[in-house]
């Protein structure tokens, strides 16, 4: 095996001492592969170096805004509407008792706002990353005049619990909205139990 591999070597190494064009089709082929090569490197220290003023232009801004005291301001007023949103949250000792409230709360505008509204609520669920905190979302359905729909609304903003808007959808029937409005009530339970008809 050695013998054979020896001819074709020896065979190779002829053909191209014999052959002219073949050498200088090698030495294309090497120059053109070392100028791609070439390119490469341009290319990767190019974007080296984007990378680099971004980074270095990244790291400024960060260093002159961590010099701003407004900053300090901005977290202190943070941190006060946090505490404002935490103490507009009733407690509940269970979430039978939360989804009371709020029936109660709905049944109330229905009562103010005439019999052509509907409800339908849905299934509490506990608020991620607030232990103890649950959203209890009710749906409204019906036609409202403009007025009620912005009495309505009103009552909810000037709620002293936290109650949202998480949805609503207007339509016309016969130039009166047609509403579809989820509202959603926060409540924190200190003591869920197991014997509740609602479940998360």
């Amino acid at each position: 095996m050695n013998a054979a591999l020896a001819s074709q070597w020896q065979q190779a190494r002829n053909e191209w001492n014999a052959n002219p064009r073949l050498r200088w089709g090698a030495l294309a082929i090497a120059v053109i592969l070392f100028l791609y090569l070439c390119m490469l490197l341009v290319e990767w220290r190019a974007d080296l170096q984007q990378r680099y003023q971004q980074r270095s232009l990244q790291l400024y801004k960060v260093a002159a805004l961590t010099g701003q005291d407004q900053w300090l301001l901005r977290a202190e007023s943070a941190s006060t509407v946090q505490k404002a949103l935490q103490a507009e949250i009733p407690r509940a000792s269970s979430i039978g008792l939360a989804q009371a409230e709020v029936q109660t709360t709905i049944r109330q505008l229905l009562t103010a706002f005439g019999p052509k509204l509907s409800t339908d609520a849905r299934p509490p669920a506990q608020v991620t990353g607030q232990p103890g905190v649950w959203r209890l979302p009710v749906t409204i359905r019906g036609v409202l005049t403009q007025a009620q729909l912005t009495s309505i609304l009103n009552r909810v903003e000037s709620s002293d619990r936290l109650v949202v808007i998480d949805e609503l959808t207007i339509g016309f029937v016969e130039r009166m909205p047609n509403i579809t409005m989820t509202i959603t009530a926060y409540y924190r339970v200190d003591a869920p139990r197991g014997n509740d008809n609602a479940r998360p």
